[in-house]
């Protein structure tokens, strides 16, 4: 049977978790493990006890009843938290009083099964023997923002517990006393691009805590918009729909949507609409098929839920796999969460050298923070910023791990609104075209005995402080928020959608002609962010709302399927009678370069019907004899007044 992990090159080990058991014995014989020490009586863990680990890494713990299938989470456990001024020691709380027997893992191995040894233990994971740990309550310090960079000034929240005397200087000047918790305004004098730093110490009768945070004042940024350079696609897709941004709630991230609600729709997608639909080769593929986002805020997180669908079951049945192993938290794919703030360095998604985690995806809307992880968070989460030249730089992290506050849970099971909307057919007996879906008539798959129980949702809640934002300014200024679903080594498909998802769909991957090249190509992303809170106050994205179609039956073929051929990139095409444009850049021969040319170079590369045909001399506007996406962008660029081939709007010849 064919399996598509073999294919994936991702930063990160690939685990298929076919079951818990047995994976901990397979693992347990294929890795040497340290000497491990379990306690010799087994005791049932209580309510609120807590348990440490020290590691070189976060380490996941596992606990369950013997001889049963209850558990304190799903395999691998539950990433512990790392102990304020500890090292490397990590804290897990048991939240429930029958488990017995405890397994640690991560960092590239496990322990084996050992005995529950009770409350306040500390197990040493290179060691592989337990202790007792002391609880002596040394001062904790914590700090409402935790460095990074701000635009004007800064105000920082510092609060200490179990301390007897605290202090904090700024940039090494007099101390300042304080007690429980006291608000610092910092760089409100310095000169753009300097920094201003923030010592705390906190002391009682166990010992002192030292903290120390650097906060970087940025250069100004003159920004129109969000940096986007098309507009949101419309039709049946939809960027904030009815002028939608979210709601102001606290969500439970616990695997379940009975906290959302339709007010908090933030982006809508389309059902199998992944690139595997547009090779009639590729439908025994995984689908990674986003659906719909949705957004809200309390004072202190940030929280996303997206739904992705496999509808494998009605347009491609035959193709077992994709609904055997078809939830996503099997596998470690990537995922990409872009959010502008408007506080932080902005960035393109530049990397020195290539892009992040090596997808080959690049965003022209503005981010100051991307939020990566894996599809069954093994790998992250990982929040990551822009530096002054506004590249990412995957080795300077802001956060990994624990350190996030990221909480990821997710589920199955049928869509918020009740319904699903697609095409319900595919590339193995329907002939589809890349953007079919934008303004076709779309039918709801739970109608057609699609089953809800192969549909997924993410929950996700990300601290407002470790993006360095509050509930008032996204209540005031909002947010933008792009989600992007990869497999591995590019996009395959994001919320907002943008037709770069798929313009490669129908060509073959280099490594596995029978799976599609949208896994390894280049994909450029120029459509807007959703917005979270409010839309922007200056050149603000006009929202979008989604077409309704009518239900329609599923469309047999009646033909077989034929290969569609394409014209060979050496045979111009034929300018329209009826346009007479010699400005270089003018698609559609009105006079003038619109976004709306660089919209008709994207619809014709995804073979999407536009009506005229369009030259080369006016759109090949980086003079390679071809017309690529390239083109697009670089009339995109322009408009945007960014670098851009000269000649752009100027008369030909």
């Amino acid at each position: 049977m064919y399996c598509p992990i073999r294919d994936i090159d991702i930063k990160g080990e690939i685990v298929l978790k076919s079951s818990k058991r047995l994976l901990a014995v397979i693992l347990a014989v294929m890795i040497t493990l340290s000497a491990v020490t379990a306690a010799a009586v087994s005791v049932s863990a209580a309510a609120g006890d807590k348990v440490y680990c020290r590691a070189s890494f976060v380490p996941n713990c596992y606990m369950w009843k013997k001889n049963t299938e209850e558990n304190n989470h799903s395999w691998p456990g539950v990433a512990m938290t790392k102990v304020s001024g500890e090292k490397d020691i990590y804290v897990y709380t048991v939240p429930d009083n029958n488990f017995d027997m405890i397994i640690f893992n991560g960092g590239g191995g496990q322990t084996g099964d050992m005995s529950y040894p009770g409350g306040n233990k500390l197990y040493d994971y290179a060691a592989g023997t337990w202790s007792d740990y002391s609880v002596d309550p040394v001062p904790v310090i914590s700090v409402s923002k935790e460095g990074g960079s701000f635009k004007d000034s800064v105000d920082v929240t510092i609060t200490v517990t179990d301390a007897v005397t605290a202090y904090y200087t700024i940039d090494g000047g007099a101390p300042q006393p304080f007690s429980g918790s006291v608000t610092v305004t910092l760089g409100a004098y310095i000169a753009e691009g300097a920094s201003v730093r923030l010592d705390i110490s906190a002391t009682n009768s166990y010992g002192t805590a030292v903290k120390s945070f650097t906060y970087k004042k940025r250069t100004s940024v003159s920004a129109d918009g969000d940096g986007s350079t098309s507009p949101a696609i419309a039709g049946n897709y939809a960027t904030n729909p009815n002028s939608g941004y979210g709601a102001r709630k606290t969500i439970t991230v616990d695997g379940s949507k009975s906290d959302w609600d339709s007010s908090m729709l933030i982006a809508q997608g389309v059902a199998n609409d992944d690139p595997r639909v547009y090779a009639h080769w590729s439908m025994h593929e995984i689908a990674i098929d986003d659906y719909a986002m949705y957004a809200a805020w309390d004072n202190n997180n940030l929280y996303l839920m997206y739904e992705m669908c496999n509808v494998q079951d009605v347009v491609a049945p035959g193709e077992d796999f994709p609904m055997t192993q078809g939830n996503l938290w099997i596998y470690n794919l990537p995922v990409f969460l872009y959010i502008y703030t408007g506080n932080g360095n902005i960035t393109h998604n530049n990397t020195a050298g290539g892009t992040l985690w090596d997808t080959g995806t690049t965003i022209d809307a503005y981010s100051d923070f991307v939020i990566a992880f894996s599809t069954n968070a093994s790998n992250g989460p990982f929040i990551y910023t822009a530096n002054d030249d506004g590249q990412l730089e995957p080795d300077v992290l802001v956060k990994r791990g624990a350190e996030t506050g990221i909480n990821i849970k997710w589920g199955n099971g049928k869509t918020l609104s009740g319904k699903l909307m697609g095409l319900p057919k595919a590339g193995t007996d329907n002939r589809r075209k890349a953007g079919d879906a934008v303004d076709a008539a779309l039918t709801d798959f739970y109608t057609i005995r699609h089953n809800p129980k192969l549909d997924m949702f993410y929950e996700i809640s990300i601290p407002l402080k470790n993006l360095g934002i509050s509930a008032s300014e996204i209540e005031s200024n909002g947010i933008g928020v792009m989600k992007v679903s990869t497999f591995g080594t590019s996009g395959m498909d994001c919320l907002p959608y943008d037709l770069s998802m798929s313009d490669n769909a129908a060509k073959p991957y280099s490594k596995d002609s029978s799976t599609s090249a949208e896994k390894e190509d280049q994909d450029h992303i120029t459509v807007p962010m959703a917005r979270v809170g409010a839309a922007l106050s200056n050149n603000p994205v006009t929202p979008t709302a989604p077409t309704i179609q009518p239900t329609t039956p599923p469309v047999q073929p009646t033909t077989p399927y034929a290969e569609p051929t394409e014209p060979s990139e050496d045979t111009p095409l034929s300018p329209p009678d009826d346009t007479g444009s010699s400005i270089l850049g003018d698609t559609d021969g009105d006079g003038k370069v619109t976004v709306l040319d660089a919209t008709f170079i994207q619809k014709h590369l995804a073979t999407i019907a536009i009506p005229f045909e369009i030259s080369t001399t006016v759109c090949d506007v980086d003079s390679d004899g071809k017309i690529t996406v390239v083109d697009a962008t670089y009339i995109q660029k322009w408009l945007a007044t960014l670098p851009a081939p000269e000649g752009i709007g100027q008369p030909i010849g």
